[in-house]
């Protein structure tokens, strides 16, 4: 079977063959679909400053593969009241912001990624300022230390 990696909607992804798309597709009213850039998709849980769509077409426009276009994000946001899932088709890269997400794994090597708990599976806690990269040939995490803007008053 082959894998791949879709957003169901704005808070929860999927990578695995087309039952596990089946299965966890997103059934919830009122949750806003995921933005079509380009090839990619992409949802935002949370409030995101506006330019993160621009930091992604020109991620785009460079060649990047997703998880660098996520780093972008990371490097000129302030993380923390949103979390982003964007997807290729392939893989699927999350960024956490100060809420983390969850993580359940219905098989080897299939995940399903949400910004809310996820009901009918144990879920491990994916911890906040947090990117993943989940990909078919399995899941590569990094954490982001500390923030990285300096509040405006420490600045004088």
């Amino acid at each position: 079977m082959t894998w791949s990696a879709s957003i169901t909607c704005a808070h929860r992804g999927v990578l695995g063959p087309p039952p596990t798309h089946a299965e966890w597709a997103s059934h919830h009213d009122g949750c806003p679909p995921p933005l079509r850039l380009g090839p990619w998709s992409a949802a935002v849980s949370g409030t995101i400053d506006a330019s993160w769509t621009f930091i992604l077409d020109k991620a785009q426009q460079d060649g990047l593969p997703i998880g660098s276009a996520v780093v972008q994000i990371a490097n000129e946001l302030e993380v923390g009241g949103f979390s982003v899932l964007l997807s290729d088709g392939e893989d699927l890269v999350l960024l956490t912001g100060d809420e983390g997400c969850h993580l359940v794994e219905p098989a080897a090597w299939e995940y399903v990624v949400s910004s809310r708990p996820l009901s009918g599976a144990p879920s491990t806690p994916i911890p906040p300022r947090t990117i993943g990269v989940l990909s078919p040939c399995g899941p590569t995490w990094w954490r982001l230390d500390t923030p990285r803007h300096q509040l405006k008053e420490n600045l004088a």
